[in-house]
C-alpha cells in the first residue's frame, strides 16, 4: 500500500501491520471511516477473513459496493446496542476471523455512559479483545469518536483506550488538509501524514 509518513521513513501500513490493536480517533467527518475501509480493503485482501462492525450508520456500504471484489474476504455487520456489541465480541472466540474492525468502538458506550454498568461492560469488552489478540492473534482496528464541544481532542473513554490499544492515531484537519498523526507509541520526531478522500477511500499524499 505504501503509505509514506512525512518526516521519517515510516509507513502507516507498516505500523498497523505490526500492531495488535490499532485505534484512529478524531472529530466527526475527519476521515476515520474512510481510513478503516482502506486498511480493511488492503489488509484483508492479504490475510482475510475479516469482520467489519459498524456501530453508527451504513453509509460505507455505498463505497464498499462500488468495489465489492476488493472486500471479498470481509463480512460486514451493524450493532447498535452496547450489550449486543459485547455479545458479538464474546462470539469471536468461536470464529476464525483474522482481523476485527470496529467503527466506532466507543459510540455505544458514550450513549449509555450514565448507566452504572456501562463502564464495566466497556472495560470488559476492551480487555476481552486484547486477550483475543494475544491468544488467537486477532488484529483489532478501530475508530473512536471525540467528545463534542471540547477544545481538546480526546475520545470518550480515552484512558481505557490508551491502556488497551498499543498504536493510536489522531485524525483531523489542518487548514484545508486532512492529517493522521501517530500519538502512541511516541517518536522523537512527530509522525504525520496527509491524505485525501475519493470514491475508493483514503488516498495518501
Amino acid at each position: 500500500m505504501g503509505i509514506a509518513i512525512r518526516s521519517r521513513e515510516v509507513r502507516i501500513h507498516d505500523l498497523v501491520s505490526k500492531s495488535a490493536m490499532c485505534l484512529f480517533y478524531g472529530v466527526a467527518g475527519a476521515g476515520k471511516t474512510n481510513i478503516l475501509l482502506t486498511l480493511t480493503r488492503d489488509l484483508c485482501r492479504e490475510v482475510g477473513p475479516c469482520l467489519y462492525i459498524s456501530t453508527e450508520e451504513t453509509l460505507h456500504y455505498e463505497k464498499v459496493g462500488k468495489q465489492a471484489e476488493n472486500y471479498a474476504n470481509t463480512l460486514f455487520t451493524e450493532v447498535y446496542e452496547l450489550d449486543k456489541l459485547l455479545e458479538l465480541f464474546l462470539q469471536l472466540s468461536y470464529m476464525d476471523f483474522r482481523i476485527l474492525v470496529v467503527d466506532s468502538i466507543n459510540s455505544l458506550y458514550r450513549a449509555v455512559a450514565y448507566e452504572e454498568s456501562s463502564l464495566a461492560k466497556f472495560t470488559f469488552s476492551l480487555g476481552f479483545l486484547r486477550s483475543m489478540s494475544v491468544q488467537k492473534g486477532l488484529k483489532v482496528l478501530a475508530s473512536a469518536q471525540v467528545r463534542a464541544g471540547e477544545d481538546d481532542v480526546e475520545a470518550s473513554g480515552m484512558s481505557l483506550l490508551e491502556y488497551y490499544f498499543d498504536t493510536m492515531f489522531q485524525v483531523g484537519f489542518e487548514k484545508d488538509k486532512r492529517f493522521v498523526k501517530l500519538v502512541k507509541p511516541k517518536y522523537k520526531v512527530p509522525l504525520v501524514n496527509y491524505f485525501e478522500i475519493n470514491e475508493k477511500g483514503a488516498v495518501w499524499v
